[in-house]
């Protein structure tokens, strides 16, 4: 009864790695300090303790890979049996207190600090932790980074092939699970891809232009114009906002509007839902996006803010200057619009060439539910409602 399993995840969420074991046997802890954090397909998440008592075991090793059910620690005495709670997302450390030096073997740091270490080439376990109970915070990481630190422990191994050397690195769980989602729809989904173009210069002013008294740190980006027309063109489009039930035949049309942004994070590329966004104007919209950018920032996603996707829209240009792709369609849904870079370029303005600005659209659909009968008057609307933003 002094077991304590791996509890439920999330929706849909089996299975996670180890990243991190902040307790080891003989151990005393009290009730809601950190266990351990384990990585999921999506998300980070901190298991706190279910009890105040004393680690007698700890059955799972860092970077292993742990199911929900199996048994992570055995505590001694007459705790309480551990209740399959949910864990809750890992939050940014609490503001620094007092400088402690941790002696244990293990360093307490966040995910999100860890990232940071690693891209800093920061080795946390020479890094004085500032936190409560020692534990690391960014602004330690940070600290380190402009001093004479040795470099992070690499799990690289070095190895030979026919040709010469090469390095070898273990996937994150979070990539496998990349990996096996695009494979699977890929092979799954027949995608057609629709390239076109919008003239949204118009819009880039009004964009500019745009003043929120009450709100006036709020600032429009593009990607909320580009939402409020998706939106717009689903509503008359549902079939682009449906998806199919295999198991029944049938086709689901879904009478809400979810949609699901890819953005680049440290851990990879993540869709976190925006939901009901046809009930959002541009500024709720802007809001909405401005929190999504600080958690990909600090890769703070739940699981549960994955899930739940009608649409998908990939911001591709916000990553480099491409320009036309073929955005992989997520499961669940039927269609998914990658934006490009946009760029000032001559275009032709009844009958003269004129210097606009131009935004590269790529429209992936599944053709087994969706074609170009379907797919261009939704596209269609998309454009019309960018190039004249009133």
């Amino acid at each position: 009864k002094n077991q304590f399993i791996l509890p439920d995840l999330g929706e849909g969420v089996h299975e996670g790695q180890v990243i991190c074991i902040h307790v080891k046997a003989g151990q005393d802890i009290k009730e809601d300090e950190p266990l351990m954090e384990v990585e999921t397909d999506k998300a980070a998440v901190e298991i706190p303790s279910p009890v105040t008592g004393r680690v007698a075991t700890v059955h799972v090793a860092e970077n292993q890979l742990v199911h929900v059910g199996d048994v992570m620690i055995t505590f001694a005495g007459d705790g309480a049996e551990s209740p399959a709670s949910e864990p809750q997302p890992v939050a940014a450390p609490p503001p620094p207190d007092r400088s402690v030096r941790r002696s244990t073997g293990a360093v307490g740091a966040s995910p999100s600090v860890r990232r940071l270490a690693r891209k800093l080439g920061v080795d946390l376990s020479v890094v004085h932790g500032t936190g409560p109970r020692g534990r690391v915070t960014s602004a330690d990481v940070e600290l380190a980074a402009t001093q004479d630190t040795p470099p992070p422990h690499s799990e690289a191994s070095p190895a030979e092939d026919a040709y010469g050397a090469v390095r070898r690195e273990p996937l994150s769980q979070a990539r496998k699970t990349i990996s096996r989602v695009m494979q699977t729809s890929w092979q799954t989904i027949p995608h057609v891809t629709d390239c076109n173009d919008a003239d949204i210069t118009e819009l880039d002013k009004q964009r500019r232009a745009y003043s929120d008294p009450d709100h006036p740190e709020r600032r429009l980006t593009t990607l909320a114009f580009v939402i409020r027309a998706v939106c717009t063109a689903l509503q008359e489009h549902p079939i682009l906002n449906a998806r199919i039930d295999e198991d029944r035949d049938e086709v689901v049309y879904r009478e809400y509007i979810n949609i699901a942004i890819g953005v680049e994070t440290p851990r990879g590329l993540v869709a976190p839902v925006m939901r009901n966004a046809d009930q959002l104007d541009l500024g709720g919209i802007s809001d909405q996006l401005a929190a999504m950018s600080a958690m990909a920032r600090e890769g703070s996603f739940a699981v549960e803010d994955t899930r739940g996707g009608t649409y998908v829209i990939s911001n591709a240009g916000a990553m480099g200057a491409t320009r036309y792709s073929t955005p992989i369609i997520m499961a669940g849904t039927v269609g998914c619009l990658a934006i490009g870079r946009a760029r000032h370029m001559p275009w032709v303005v009844e009958g003269e060439i004129v210097p606009r600005l131009i935004l590269p659209l790529s429209h992936s659909m599944d053709h087994r539910l969706v074609d170009g009968g379907r797919e261009i008057p939704f596209i269609g609307r998309v454009i019309a409602d960018l190039e004249d933003p009133r």
